[in-house]
């Protein structure tokens, strides 16, 4: 294996093996090297959770403009601002886009798939033991799923969130009377759920997806359709407060006061949005900043000048952070856990 090198590795995952969706349970994670990876060495991970609809991937660029995550973080490791680990993606998707990384009774058990990622990463490559040595980061949906590892598994020692789903009356209420137009556009949400394979995909299509997966995923039972699990009446737009209640339980500015424990024993827990945040993540983001406070939880907070969007060099400026929780040195690394 050569430094900086990527590699596919193919897995069959037992916990997604009778996933509710039926969606394949043979998975890909892309493993990114380390400039100058040497197997006599021991390494940290960092695993990467993308975003709703997003191709689990760093290798390609996101726009036209730029390069790919990957190149800007291997960059950043030559240079000595990002501590020298692997890059790891795991492949989260669904039949409706997303999972939001948590164990589901509507999509599948994906919070013990992250556990099973973890496991064969360990065992394949030259990494150090222990929770410490492991940071879990994302974007969106990605941010979200970071934080709820975080809050809810012993797997990692850094929680990194980029413009996380979080206060869930600002960033998927206010979707809802654009959403409801969509669908009735296009139909009905039958007719919407034909489209994902017929297209088109555009700007209008994910969102409406993306709150439509959110009903699936935060669904309190197997078995309710996708017009069941949605927070309104797809066709009437009657608001389902009992619904909403369930997609609630699932706020992570409503689950901290229920994981003190786990996010005081965080090695490092970063947050940061855009003040210009096209989807309004950015006051979520303040409402869980004011929560942390409130209950003396360490945690470094940012508000940066961007949007929702383009934003990859915030993302490298945060993992420079880890620099503090895991020094490099010739040998491998000392790690609790």
């Amino acid at each position: 294996m050569s430094a900086g090198e990527m590699l596919l590795v193919e897995h069959e995952s037992e916990c997604l093996r009778h996933n509710p969706l039926g969606d394949p349970f043979r998975r890909t994670v892309e493993v990114h090297l380390p400039p100058g990876y040497d197997e006599s060495r021991s390494y940290p991970v960092v695993y990467w959770l993308s975003g709703f609809g997003a191709r689990p991937t760093l290798a390609t660029r996101p726009y036209a403009f730029g390069s790919a995550p990957i190149r800007r973080l291997h960059q950043a490791m030559l240079e000595g601002s990002v501590p020298a680990a692997l890059l790891v993606v795991p492949d989260c998707t669904t039949a409706f886009g997303g999972s939001q990384y948590i164990d589901s009774p509507g999509c599948g058990a994906y919070a013990q798939y992250l556990a099973e990622v973890v496991d064969v990463v360990d065992h394949r490559f030259a990494t150090v033991p222990g929770w410490r040595a492991r940071a879990v980061a994302g974007k969106s949906s990605g941010g979200y799923g970071a934080l709820i590892a975080g809050m809810t598994s012993p797997l990692f020692g850094s929680v990194l969130a980029h413009s996380p789903d979080a206060g869930f009356e600002h960033c998927y209420l206010p979707l809802l009377p654009s959403v409801l137009d969509h669908l009735g556009a296009a139909g009905g949400l039958e007719h919407l759920l034909a489209q994902r394979e017929s297209g088109p995909h555009d700007a209008s299509f994910m969102v409406a997806m993306s709150l439509v997966a959110m009903g699936v995923c935060y669904s309190s039972r197997a078995g309710l359709t996708a017009g069941q699990a949605f927070v309104c009446d797809p066709v009437t737009g009657r608001f389902r407060d009992e619904v909403w209640q369930q997609w609630l339980r699932h706020d992570p500015v409503r689950m901290v006061a229920d994981h003190v424990h786990a996010l005081s024993s965080l090695a490092l827990l970063h947050i940061d949005v855009g003040q210009r945040d096209e989807y309004g993540m950015h006051w979520g983001a303040r409402a869980l900043h004011a929560t942390l406070e409130q209950h003396g939880l360490p945690h470094r907070y940012r508000e940066h000048a961007g949007g929702h969007h383009g934003i990859e060099h915030v993302v490298v400026e945060a993992l420079a952070a880890l620099k503090e929780i895991w020094p490099q040195h010739p040998e491998p690394l000392a790690c609790a856990g």
